[in-house]
């Protein structure tokens, strides 16, 4: 007989954060389905060994604009629109769905960047909230850059110069509320504002808008891109002891942020760790090796402690092939 459970469960992020007593959430980026399989079953097996340090509070799958643009062999800058996003997030809710029926352990939450929203007017943020709403995200993150022609938090602006913010007024106006509002409507959705004023007019606009956007409604707040270790620790300790869940991103070799472990962001004072691209950063240093091994004529399988026989089959495993195939026999009436 084979017990599948079809309600399986997808953890709140919302209780997350009520439970978390000072712990710090740890964010992942994941640029497809096989990636989103991955991160559930690799933090899973870590917490079946009780390997999960006790400062950390829960995971949450993050769907990066940065990872839906590489994903068409685009930079971030301002080429995805709501209609990437949008389906990118329903084949990470649909992969991690599967993964938890796999496992038969929650899903995580997942987490949306939506830029900046993917128009001018607030009736086309509250369809980009719908819309990635209704494919399974539980937070939105929102940015004070100028229209779509945006660019990565850690990069220079689309024309290699400074960044174009909006107002602080006009983000609240024609960004916020709506989505604050829309997020309200709903039991399982909040908002985050992200500022990228750093950049531009430095670290002390950024924490006026921080501010300012956490009163608009924001309940998850990120400034981005601090330069130093100074400007780091100056954007936790302004919502350390506030209820709203500071976030820090780690973009691994990036020149614009100090790097830090979830722990040494925890001890910060920070809600929230985001790694959102770190996974395409490895896999693409590895694939380039693999790339240039075959590209010289030689083997792959030779010389390698990652041990590749296990590659093609431990992949199988993690997407799902033994899964499929209990399914199709269990429903034609086989024994399992």
């Amino acid at each position: 007989m084979l017990n599948i459970d079809w309600k399986v469960k997808r953890q709140s992020l919302k209780e997350l954060i009520a439970q978390r007593d000072g712990r710090i959430l740890v964010g992942i980026g994941v640029a497809n389905g096989a990636e989103a399989r991955q991160l559930h079953h690799s933090i899973y097996e870590l917490y079946d060994q009780d390997a999960v340090p006790d400062f950390i509070g829960g995971f949450v799958t993050f769907v990066s604009g940065y990872l839906c643009a590489a994903a068409h062999g685009l930079p971030d800058m301002g080429y995805i629109l709501r209609g990437e996003i949008v389906h990118q997030t329903d084949i990470i809710e649909q992969a991690t769905w599967l993964a938890a029926l796999d496992t038969g352990k929650p899903a995580f939450p997942i987490g949306v960047d939506i830029d900046t929203g993917y128009g001018n007017e607030p009736a086309s943020i509250l369809l980009t909230c719908r819309q990635v709403h209704k494919q399974g995200a539980q937070y939105v993150q929102i940015e004070d850059q100028y229209a779509i022609n945006k660019s990565c938090g850690h990069m220079e602006g689309p024309t290699g110069a400074g960044k174009l913010l909006i107002s602080a007024e006009e983000m609240i106006e024609t960004r916020l509320k709506p989505a604050v509002s829309y997020a309200e409507s709903q039991d399982d959705l909040m908002v985050m504002a992200r500022t990228d004023a750093i950049a531009s007019l430095g670290i002390d606009e950024a924490v006026r808008r921080a501010n300012l956007y956490v009163e608009a409604g924001a309940r998850l707040i990120f400034i981005e891109a601090p330069e130093d270790d100074e400007q780091l620790a100056r954007a936790a300790a302004e919502f350390k002891h506030s209820p709203v869940l500071s976030l820090a991103n780690m973009i691994e070799g990036s020149p614009k942020t100090p790097y830090k472990s979830p722990l040494e962001l925890h001890d910060m004072g920070f809600g929230m760790a985001l790694y959102c691209i770190g996974p395409l950063l490895a896999g693409r240093a590895t694939q380039r090796r693999y790339f240039s091994i075959v590209g010289r004529g030689e083997s792959v399988m030779a010389g390698t402690d990652l041990r590749p026989e296990r590659w093609f089959e431990g992949f199988h495993e993690v997407i799902g092939r033994q899964q499929t195939e209990h399914w199709n026999r269990f429903f034609r009436g086989e024994q399992i």
